[in-house]
């Protein structure tokens, strides 16, 4: 953020969860049966069996008492804190203490006792590594038979699963939507993520104990009972279930009738109201037309991994080909390499980290990942996304991707842009933010419109964010006579109609976007923003400092994230130079517009980009290079255009400069035409004429075009 540093201990429980055997279990076979277990965060002293939370924080515990010690409750729901994790070699046994934790202040740099409420993930982190490390001990004894394994694992599986048999669901004093979301011991049940090391350890001890076994019960049932059914919730919530019906014995074992088939048939075949069945939820999910999942990229990688998981599972549990049972998640995986940009890493939008396909995703599903291949052209309308490549050469092919929002994890981000060239996102999506979804940054900035390269309308232009409802229409898109999409949507919030239209060609792009109201109502106008990778930017115009652009009037908050911003106007061609210190660069020509202002400025830094390794510089720590123009009146007769031209050492710039050529509109229904004239170093020209509309006859250079969309070289 502008010179404030939010201070993460650990990042999400999902990565943490991939890293967690840091320790290793044989460094304990000599510290005593109950070293670890006794490292547990439960409720050793009071045994309280219920946790009282404020939203999404910890507030107080009952004053009951159970027979044995119980679940501590997580501090927070987000992960942030200023607290750091300490390892389990500096915990005090059995430790449980009103004043809270006593842990090291990465702010003050002192030791204090901290109250839970402000310790976040921290209980559930040291919890997670002991109980995967009672599961390890319990792989341990039973490939050597060394007692010493045997009884670590069965202390911390006793002490745990007693501890859970007792613990009741924690209550909401607020009685707010976390009341739906929240597990025994973490504020979302699909982070109750000790339930996988805790069943694998009592399958291996083998050694059946009816307290666990209800103790189970009445975990997966808090699970069913809790949760999102409409997203990736509903597969992490399935496995834990699944999971737990491992450890049972057939339904005639138990009084209740719920044993091993039960649980199974939850995950296959039942419907609850926050717990749906694998084939609704794939049905509800999956464009059945494109195989497409109905999240943002990031999430809908965690989907079809969960997936193959349970084919996984299915196969060595139950003995049966759930691929074969559900044809849609062969397809799914076959359709996912449309995520890739030349990289061969996912596209950005929404709530996304770029990262590459898992091939033990693949693996699991008998798909060999290297016969894949992306089409030049791809469109997801089901999630409003469309994305076209020159090829996936990581180097010398250029890409871009369109995305509005609609489905989950996406972001009001209206019609956004990505541009790839020159083997980087050189115009990223901005990602979540530091301090996860619950953070300010992310409510206020990273989801929102002026994160994203897109045009905001009157300082307002939003939507609720998540699952959301705002997909953009496809109005044309071709790979002839070059490579294009055009696309239209309605502003939510100002009515304003917006169309954008993008060219790419083996060497530069085009970015065309008109946006205006129906009807004037008061002052009008639109700001185009437009991040790039990089460290340096320079305009070919004088530039003067300016307060403008900021929360005021009833404008977005996102406004007061922008910042050294200095303006000039819009009165002739701007050229923007983005430089990143390999020797990328990519430069913007800006077409004059009347009434408009041009501002460069920095932005927080791309969260997004920020866990790809190997990086040109540090982009965690390194503000975004931002460009925005603001149009003062009506953006679609005048509407915004731009050249990008992304080169690199091996892939010199081949544009001498760029032209902007008066248009004349023959026909009485086209209000919006311009012209782009690209004179390359050799001297040959491009000209590109584009229309609002596919009826439109104007006249560019003494020829005369007719359509939305024309190129002409010479």
């Amino acid at each position: 953020m502008r010179n404030n540093k939010y201070i993460l201990v650990f990042c999400l429980l999902s990565f943490v969860l991939c890293h967690i055997k840091a320790a290793k279990i044989e460094q304990y076979a000599d510290s005593g049966a109950t070293y670890l277990s006794d490292r547990l965060c439960m409720h050793w002293n009071t045994h309280a069996t219920t946790t009282f939370v404020k939203g999404e924080f910890y507030d107080h515990i009952s004053n009951d008492s159970a027979p044995v010690p119980t679940l501590m409750m997580a501090g927070a729901r987000s992960h942030v804190t200023n607290y750091r994790r300490p390892k389990l070699e500096e915990l005090t046994p059995r430790h449980e203490d009103p004043r809270g934790m006593w842990l090291y202040n990465t702010v003050t740099d002192a030791y204090k006792w901290a109250p839970i409420g402000e310790t976040g993930g921290i209980i559930s982190s040291i919890n997670r590594e002991i109980c995967a490390l009672g599961r390890d001990a319990a792989r341990k004894y039973k490939t050597t038979g060394d007692i010493r394994y045997r009884d670590i694992a069965r202390n911390i599986l006793i002490t745990y699963m007693y501890g859970v048999y007792y613990t009741r669901m924690p209550q909401d004093l607020l009685h707010g939507h976390i009341q739906t979301l929240v597990g025994l011991q973490t504020f979302e049940v699909i982070h109750e993520e000790t339930v996988p090391f805790l069943t694998e350890t009592y399958i291996l001890l083998a050694e059946r104990d009816t307290l666990i076994e209800s103790a189970f019960k009445h975990w997966a049932d808090i699970i069913e009972a809790n949760g999102v059914p409409h997203n990736n919730w509903d597969l992490m919530q399935a496995r834990f279930i699944f999971n737990i019906g491992q450890t049972l014995q057939s339904d005639t074992a138990y009084p209740d009738g719920k044993g091993r088939e039960h649980y199974f048939d939850i995950v296959e075949n039942r419907q609850s109201i926050r717990q749906w069945s694998l084939r609704t939820l794939t049905d509800f999910g999956y464009d059945p037309e494109t195989a497409i999942w109905c999240e943002c990229p990031g999430y809908s990688q965690v989907v079809l991994g969960d997936l193959a998981e349970f084919v996984r599972l299915y196969r060595d549990e139950l003995g049966r080909d759930l691929q074969a049972e559900m044809p849609i998640i062969t397809r799914a995986a076959k359709a996912n390499i449309e995520y890739l940009y030349p990289d061969s890493m996912i596209m950005g939008f929404g709530d996304t980290h770029p990262h590459r396909l898992n091939k033990d995703v693949y693996a699991k599903l008998g798909i060999d990942l290297r016969s894949l291949h992306p089409s030049r052209m791809f469109a997801a309308p089901k999630t409003s996304w469309l994305v076209q490549r020159t090829g996936m050469n990581p180097h010398r092919s250029l890409a871009f991707a369109l995305n509005a929002s609609r489905g989950n994890h996406m972001h009001a981000n209206g019609i956004s842009l990505e541009l790839y060239g020159c083997g980087l996102r050189m115009a990223p999506d901005a990602g979540i933010g530091y301090s996860l979804y619950s953070g300010d940054d992310y409510k206020e900035y990273y989801s929102r419109f002026p994160a994203h390269n897109t045009v905001c309308v009157d300082g307002v232009s939003d939507y609720p964010v998540m699952m959301s409802r705002q997909p953009f229409t496809i109005v044309a898109m071709d790979t002839l006579p070059v490579q294009y999409a055009i696309v239209a949507m309605t502003d939510s919030e100002t009515r304003a109609k917006q169309q954008r239209t993008v060219i790419m060609t083996d060497n530069y792009f085009i970015d065309i976007f008109r946006s205006g109201k129906n009807e004037q109502m008061g002052s009008e106008f639109h700001d185009y923003f437009y991040h790039n990778m990089g460290t340096e930017m320079t305009m070919s115009v004088p530039t003067t400092p300016t307060n403008e652009l900021a929360f005021a009037g009833g404008h977005l908050y996102a406004y007061s994230y922008i910042y050294n911003k200095e303006c000039a106007p819009l009165d002739k061609t701007v050229t923007t130079e983005y430089l990143v210190p390999d020797g990328t660069k990519m430069t913007q020509w800006s077409m004059p517009m009347p009434s408009t202002t041009v501002f460069r400025a920095l932005s927080p830094s791309t969260e997004g980009l920020s866990r790809l390794k190997d990086m040109p510089y540090d982009i965690q720590n390194t503000p975004t290079l931002t460009f925005i123009a603001r149009r003062y009146g009506d953006a679609w007769t005048a509407p915004f255009v731009n050249v990008f031209e992304p080169t690199a050492p091996y892939k010199p710039s081949v544009i001498d400069h760029v032209e902007f050529p008066e248009v004349s509109i023959l026909d009485k229904q086209t209000r919006s035409a311009v012209a782009v004239l690209v004179v390359r170093n050799d001297g040959a020209k491009e000209l590109f004429v584009s229309a609002d509309n596919d009826r439109a006859k104007v006249r560019v250079l003494g020829r005369t075009f007719r359509g939305q969309l024309n190129v002409h070289r010479f």
